[in-house]
């Protein structure tokens, strides 16, 4: 059997790529210490990281110094999976910034209705001919994290931030005998919407989506943005034992509240939930994608928004990260005591990254 002259340089050309990418490992894994990634950053794969990707199969020598520099600084995680190392670095995100993920107080404890200036991050979707339909949530001044199925065969005309009660003209609360009141809702224009590549509605796989508005949110007391996993190695092992889902109960399945709700739910492990999910959705496998939580109570599922966060209060920095989007299993909300099944977000960092940029 003969070999052509292209198999060969094909060849050749793949080795040779190799080659470049094993040396370019070598070369950014000298950093002497890990790098603990802070605000505006995420810990993933220097692949994937917009600001390296153009040198990715460059000799690491021939890089601008400054990023041979900067790679070996921001070197936060180095691991095996099968027969490659892979490399993390601090990549550069307008994502997580400073004032992610931060409220007044801690009111958790103190009922199921959420105050005005309670989660600031939550976001009402509104579809032309239905109205709000779903939730999301404000992770930049002109993104809103949702799931794939609210938007999909949905006509997302505008986002509103900074909503309570949908049926108070004014959201005010009381403190220390003094009144203060929210400004008014944000109602943004959505300019564009991408969904994920592989989202699967058969299958509820990968189901997560962007909405990209016309302009900017206003970013105020009444307005933030959510943190998400930072993908830092301590993060990635952390396993939150409780979550907090928050929303209007905009479901396929609920009544919506016109107040924002929250509830705590208990975590459930992937396999435990898996028996459980298949007897509602037999096509449907969970993995590393997917995250289970509630299924003690036959209402706590009934508090989220599909779309919507679940989220945990950092021990480290007291600040709500989102680790899920509220994605199914709320098949007959307030009637069975079966856990929800929500995306995991922390799966889908480097996907997040390539398109949030602003």
């Amino acid at each position: 059997m003969s070999i052509s002259v292209m198999q060969i340089r094909t060849s050749t050309a793949i080795k040779m790529s190799v080659t470049v990418f094993a040396f370019i490992v070598v070369q950014i894994a000298t950093a002497t210490a890990l790098c603990s990634c802070t605000f505006n950053e995420f810990c993933i794969d220097f692949k994937q990281c917009p600001e390296y990707r153009p040198y990715v199969n460059e000799s690491f020598k021939n890089w601008p110094e400054s990023f041979q520099a900067m790679a070996k600084s921001k070197v936060c995680n180095t691991e095996k999976v099968g027969n490659q190392t892979v490399i993390s670095v601090c990549c550069p995100s307008v994502m997580n910034d400073p004032t992610c993920g931060a409220q007044g107080d801690d009111r958790i404890s103190k009922g199921e209705i959420a105050l005005p200036f309670d989660y600031p991050w939550m976001a009402l979707l509104n579809d032309a001919a239905l109205g709000f339909v779903c939730g999301g949530t404000l992770i930049s001044n002109r993104y809103v994290l949702t799931a794939a199925h609210c938007v999909r065969r949905r006509n997302i005309t505008f986002v509103r931030l900074g909503e309570n009660d949908i049926e108070q003209i004014e959201d005010c609360i009381t403190l220390d005998d003094e009144i203060i009141c929210t400004p008014d809702p944000q109602d943004i224009s959505v300019e564009d919407r991408l969904i994920h590549p592989e989202y699967s509605e058969r299958n509820k796989a990968n189901d997560i989506a962007l909405l990209r508005m016309a302009s900017p949110a206003v970013i105020g007391d009444s307005v933030k943005t959510i943190c998400l996993p930072d993908g830092n190695p301590e993060q990635r092992k952390l396993k939150p034992w409780s979550f907090i889902v928050s929303g209007w109960g905009m479901t396929e399945f609920g009544s919506p509240s016109n107040v924002l709700r929250f509830a705590k739910l208990p975590a459930v492990s992937l396999e435990a939930c898996s028996i459980r999910v298949r007897n509602l959705h037999s096509s449907v496998r969970l993995g590393d994608g997917h995250i289970c939580a509630g299924g003690v109570n036959a209402t706590d599922n009934c508090r989220g928004d599909s779309g919507g966060p679940l989220h945990y209060i950092s021990n480290d920095t007291s600040r709500f990260v989102q680790q899920g989007i509220v994605a199914f299993g709320i098949r007959k909300c307030g009637e069975e005591s079966e856990p929800g099944v929500y995306t995991n977000v922390g799966q889908f960092l480097s996907w997040l990254i390539q398109h949030v940029n602003e």
